[in-house]
This record gives C-alpha cells, sequence and structure tokens, in this order.
C-alpha cells in the first residue's frame, strides 16, 4: 500500500528521505518521487530544508552521538570519524532523533553543545569528542 497525500506529507515534515519512505511502504524511492509530484507538494517547503537541526544518535536507551546541521545529515554515516559510530549507522542500530530546529546555524551549534555536556555528565554521547 502506497502513502496517502496526508501521510506523505507528514513523513516529509518529519524530514524523512524519500529512501526512507520507500522503506515503509515497501516501494521504490522513484515510486515515491512520483507520489510527491502527483499530488504536488513541495518536499523542500515541507522538511524547510533552510533550517538547521539538532539531533541524537540512540543506540537502544542512551544516546550515543549529538550532532546538529542540515536536515538530512542525522542520516548520513560516509561522514562520521569514529568506525564503530560509522558502523553501526550502516548496520542499522542507531535510531535518529530530531530534537530542536533553528533558522541560524550558531543557534543550533549552542543547543548542540548544552546537550553534549549534557549526556556527557551521565556517562553518555560516547561518540561525541569534545565541546565548546
Amino acid at each position: 500500500m502506497l502513502p496517502t497525500k496526508e501521510q506523505l506529507k507528514r513523513h516529509l515534515i518529519d524530514k524523512m528521505t524519500n529512501q526512507d519512505i520507500a522503506v515503509i511502504y515497501e516501494t521504490s524511492f522513484q515510486k515515491i518521487i512520483q507520489l510527491i509530484k502527483k499530488f504536488d507538494l513541495n518536499p523542500n517547503s515541507l522538511r524547510k530544508v533552510n533550517n538547521f537541526i539538532v539531533y541524537e544518535h540512540w543506540l537502544g536507551e542512551e544516546v550515543v552521538y549529538v550532532g546538529s546541521g542540515v536536515w538530512y545529515r542525522c542520516r548520513r554515516y560516509t561522514n562520521r570519524r569514529n568506525a564503530e559510530h560509522k558502523q553501526l549507522m550502516q548496520d542499522g542500530m542507531i535510531t535518529y532523533k530530531i530534537v530542536a530546529e533553528y533558522d541560524q546555524e550558531e543557534a543550533a551549534r549552542q543547543y548542540e553543545h548544552q546537550l553534549i555536556k549534557k549526556y556527557k555528565k551521565l556517562g553518555q554521547a560516547i561518540f561525541n569528542k569534545h565541546t565548546r
């Protein structure tokens, strides 16, 4: 079954990639692109691609990484420095959660650093090297 217009809209607002959506509905990302066009949706607008996000990576019940960047960065494993973190992402063991969204990059970075300090005090955020 394919997503309805409202379901597709919600997934885009949640900043999901076309590939992520396709996996849920057991279809191809090309079919998702066709539906976006059919429903006349603007994915860039819905995803707010010009905003900066702060996100957490979870391994089970613990936060293992806090990051910030553009809307799709939390899903990318190719730019990870830590080999274990990268492998966990490739293996699908990491879940992500977008926790904040900002118009300005500096505001996102400040909140990212606050969260890193918070989780480091709890013995978490093991893949974050340092904070300001």
